[in-house]
């Protein structure tokens, strides 16, 4: 009894929280306003360009559809915007016709955040080898989600293809700072993600993994790339 009891209360408010059918009277409603649509605030504060994307209706059809479908599970208010990212990505979602770079879209703005709240990292490298900064992320996209804004936005316009975007936090001034990189780079990044190397094994790997000549001019380009990712303090 006890058991069905809880599942009851269980349902009862995940109603009110996540059925946008859903019409709560009186002290619920309230409750609504303070926990939902809280909710619903700071996913838009973390996503300014989808927003600014969407009509006031598509806003919310996207949010109820997301908070029924797939309750959020993060304690974690900011995650919600990486949930919702998540959701449009690998679910069907009523605006996935006419917008479907909207999860790729919102998971670029989340990032953004989530450097922001990375930890703090002090080590470095032993001599002679190079150390990826912690406070990065390397994402790749079909769409090109660094260029959508209100006036470029189109599906039919947006040019598809393979988009490795890097984002990291400037150690100094914590600046979140971000750049497309090409697949020789994203590759160099994901070596350095397992570890720190020295500068010509790591090329020489890049390269052989590429399917490349690691002859003197493509060390000496890739030694010259890497000390340009140091002084951006990619790299440390």
């Amino acid at each position: 009894m006890r058991l069905a009891t809880l599942r009851q209360s269980e349902n009862f408010w995940a109603r009110i929280c996540f059925d946008g059918g859903y019409r709560p009277k009186g002290r619920y409603q309230v409750y609504r306003e303070l926990v939902t649509e809280r909710m619903v605030q700071t996913v838009q504060n973390i996503s300014p360009v989808a927003r600014s994307l969407l009509s006031e209706k598509e806003w919310w059809r996207l949010l109820w559809a997301f908070l029924k479908k797939s309750p959020p599970q993060s304690e974690i208010l900011r995650e919600l915007a990486w949930e919702l990212a998540q959701f449009c990505k690998s679910k069907p979602h009523p605006l996935k016709k006419k917008y479907p770079y909207l999860g790729e879209l919102l998971e670029y703005e989340y990032l953004e955040i989530a450097m922001r709240f990375a930890p703090e990292d002090s080590g470095r490298a032993a001599r002679g080898k190079l150390r990826l900064n912690p406070a990065h992320v390397l994402a790749e996209y079909r769409w090109p989600v660094h260029f959508i804004r209100e006036d470029f936005r189109d599906p039919k316009r947006l040019p598809q293809g393979r988009y490795h975007l890097l984002l990291w936090r400037e150690p100094e001034t914590l600046e979140v700072k971000f750049m497309e990189v090409n697949p020789l780079v994203a590759a160099l990044i994901r070596r350095l993600e397992k570890g720190p190397g020295k500068p010509e094994a790591l090329l020489r790997a890049v390269a052989r993994q590429s399917g490349l000549k690691a002859g003197p001019e493509f060390l000496n380009e890739g030694c010259s790339l890497l000390e340009e990712l140091r002084t951006k303090r990619v790299l440390k």
